[in-house]
């Protein structure tokens, strides 16, 4: 078969492509030649026109942020008498830069320790070998000495060297100026970056401050500052401190427990804060905001400071205590405070209609008889109180509908129960004084008969002499404590300070059956004085459980920066935290029996001595046997109110040898005059 002619012509060329692929190589490599000559051009105009500039912001050196602390807000009592301030010095402070090294802050220390001097007794042995081998010489030679196979400027290396100088530190002595300027580093390397701590706070000479003043381009981050330490009028401090609480130094620095949280929250950790009490209820409010300012150097080694941020004084609280009550009822308790085995005298002085607390004090009493100032044992110690819970009792027996306004009378006698020791009212121990009793009959003469038997039926269980409680309802312990909550005892009263305790509760199973009847009368959960006074308070206010608070108003400036700047109060408003649910005729009980225990003609009502008060006073008083240190004693509490006046008291004194009876009603008469005439001015309230 004959191949198929090929065409001329038609061979394929490889030579026009081949002609073509050079004159593209051109183009691009012309670009490319154009590219670098352009980033050759741009490289040259870098170096060359502005290479100055650039060089002197490599070498400026970089700028820090401060932060000057600035003063607490101030505490004053609801008549404007300051009760805490600031007492500012002047310190030597430190911030610590964001790149630093510790060779830069052992020189830094170096340098502050040749003008300023500090105390070293907090000097701790791992900053001793810190600082002892930073230097050089004393690094070759404790390598020597230690024989340390590690290699030079390694962990394990100034692991081991530190850890020789810990071991060795007899040995390996600094001087007195080198231990100063170790203590100094100390100081520095606890800092983490940008945070500023105290170098130097108290006693800060003249020379020191122009030292450090002048010298402040080779001590970079350190300078002169203002320290801001706590301060309580003279004549002040043994009642308002207990009230008030503290606020840690420089030295003493962040509380341990609460460390890591504050950091968090950019402290530093030498601030001062408050660390008990008011002062720490209310930090948030309290510490204010610190100013900033921006610190750096120019190429030609000048400082330039920029404040970034005026920073803002904290807010000023004002307390709806009364100074001048405080003092003097803390004085009360001191002079009609018992002896012997008398623990503590604890008052609280409330307005009823706001839950404003006009004065709260309390007094402890050693075991070797030394008293301190506690007011705040008024919410953190509870006690056994007594018959002063029986108006609240009787309430609740009402709201149960166990009694009602027609039909609530019993007849006192003594109780006895099976394998429970024989309980009865105080006035009618073998039966010898039993009579029928009203609910406020009940309360003028303190029947413990008459609750115990409400108590029982509350429990569905009619009292019949030697019976046993085995059929007893144990509802009952729920059903009186709810009453009792609803006044605010056994509940936390939700007071604007921290620490507040509920008290403790007793069992409530079968074999702690006939302690039901205790609880009737007072007999066997705790409460504390604050409990009492918002128990009072409810009372007196028609049935509202009223918050009570210290702080009546905050205010803060609205602008930072403006010494004029508006003053912008803020109000607490009173808060309603429950009512009782009583009817005015239940109620009417109540009030008639409490005006009944101090001006009733029943010869066993037990607030006489309190007769004389005017304007008259409504009240209840307790009696709790207890055991002290050993020995029988007895805790006599007194709650009170003046109907229609914005004044109530609640009054526990704990551990009182049975003897001194009236010291309740004492220190509460007391209190009342002294209301009177510090609070409103009435002088002649008694005449």
């Amino acid at each position: 078969m004959q191949s198929p002619k090929r065409r001329k012509g038609h061979r394929p060329s490889y030579q026009g492509s081949m002609s073509r692929i050079p004159a593209r190589l051109s183009v691009l490599m012309a670009i490319v030649v154009l590219m670098l000559g352009a980033l050759g051009w741009r490289l040259g105009v870098l170096q060359l026109g502005q290479g100055a500039t650039f060089r002197a912001l490599v070498d400026q050196a970089d700028s820090s942020v401060e932060q000057v602390n600035v003063q607490r807000g101030m505490i004053y009592d609801s008549t404007g008498r300051a009760l805490v301030s600031n007492r500012g010095s002047q310190a030597i402070t430190y911030t610590k830069p964001r790149k630093v090294t510790e060779a830069g802050m052992f020189e830094v220390a170096n340098q502050v320790g040749t003008y300023v001097t500090i105390d070293t007794k907090r000097l701790s042995d791992k900053s001793y070998a810190r600082y002892y081998i930073l230097d050089e010489e004393r690094a070759e030679e404790v390598a020597k000495l230690s024989q340390t196979q590690a290699k030079p400027n390694t962990d394990d290396y100034v692991a081991d060297l530190m850890r020789y100088v810990e071991t060795h530190l007899s040995a390996l002595k600094l001087t007195p100026m080198q231990v100063n300027q170790a203590m100094i580093f100390q100081k520095m390397h606890n800092a983490y970056a940008l945070s500023t701590v105290y170098i130097k706070e108290a006693d800060v000479t003249p020379e020191e401050i122009a030292a450090v003043g002048e010298r402040q381009l080779v001590m970079p981050g350190v300078r002169v500052g203002v320290y801001y330490k706590r301060a309580i009028p003279a004549g002040q401090a043994e009642a308002i401190s207990s009230l008030v609480g503290r606020v840690s130094t420089s030295k003493t620095g962040l509380p341990e427990d609460r460390l890591d949280s504050m950091l968090a929250m950019g402290y530093s950790r030498d601030d001062s804060v408050g660390t008990s009490f008011l002062e720490r209820q209310y930090e948030d409010v309290l510490k204010g905001t610190k100013k900033e300012i921006e610190v750096s150097i120019d190429s030609n080694k000048q400082q330039h400071e920029e404040t970034l941020y005026a920073g803002k004084s904290g807010d000023n609280l004002t307390l709806t205590i009364n100074a001048q009550l405080q003092d003097n009822v803390q004085k009360i308790l001191r002079k009609r405070i018992t002896g012997g085995t008398t623990e503590g005298a604890y008052a609280v002085v409330i307005n009823p209609r706001t839950g404003g607390i006009y004065a709260m004090n309390g007094l402890n009493r050693s075991q070797n008889g030394e008293l301190t100032d506690d007011a705040m044992a008024t919410i953190n110690r509870g006690a056994v109180v007594g018959s002063v819970v029986k108006p609240a009792m009787i309430t609740n027996g009402f709201l149960q509908k166990t009694i009602t306004p027609e039909r609530n009378t019993y007849v006192d006698k003594p109780i006895q129960v099976a394998s429970t020791p024989l309980k009865t009212s105080w006035f009618n121990r073998a039966g010898e004084n039993t009579l029928p009793l009203t609910a406020s009959q009940a309360l003028e003469v303190s029947s413990n008969s008459y609750v115990m038997q409400l108590a029982m039926d509350m429990g569905r269980t009619a009292y019949v002499p030697g019976m046993g409680l085995g059929g007893l309802d144990l509802t009952v312990f729920q059903k009186m404590r709810e009453g009792f909550n609803r006044f605010g005892l056994g509940v936390k009263t939700g007071i604007d300070l921290p620490g507040e305790v509920t008290g403790i509760r007793g069992a409530t199973d079968r074999s702690h059956a006939g302690n039901a009847l205790d609880e009737s009368f007072g007999q066997y959960d705790t409460y504390t004085t604050m409990q009492l006074a918002q128990y009072v308070a409810t009372i007196a206010n028609g049935g509202y459980r009223m918050r009570p608070h210290v702080v009546s108003k905050i205010e803060t400036r609205q602008h930072p920066g403006d010494k004029r700047g508006e003053q912008i109060a803020t109000t607490i408003n009173p808060e309603v935290l429950g009512t009782v649910g009583w009817t005015p005729r239940e109620r009417r009980f109540i009030l008639d029996g409490m005006r009944a225990v101090v001006h009733g003609e029943s010869k066993y009502v037990t607030g006489r001595y309190m007769r004389n008060l005017k304007p008259e006073i409504y009240a209840k008083t307790g009696t709790a046997e207890t055991f002290t240190h050993g020995q029988p004693s007895l805790t006599y509490s007194l709650i009170s109110f003046v109907p229609g006046s914005d004044v109530a008291v609640a009054v526990v004194v704990t551990g009182v040898p049975e003897a001194n009876s009236t010291v309740n009603q004492d220190i509460t008469k007391d209190i009342y005059e002294n209301y009177w005439k510090t609070v409103l001015n009435i002088k002649d309230a008694y005449k």
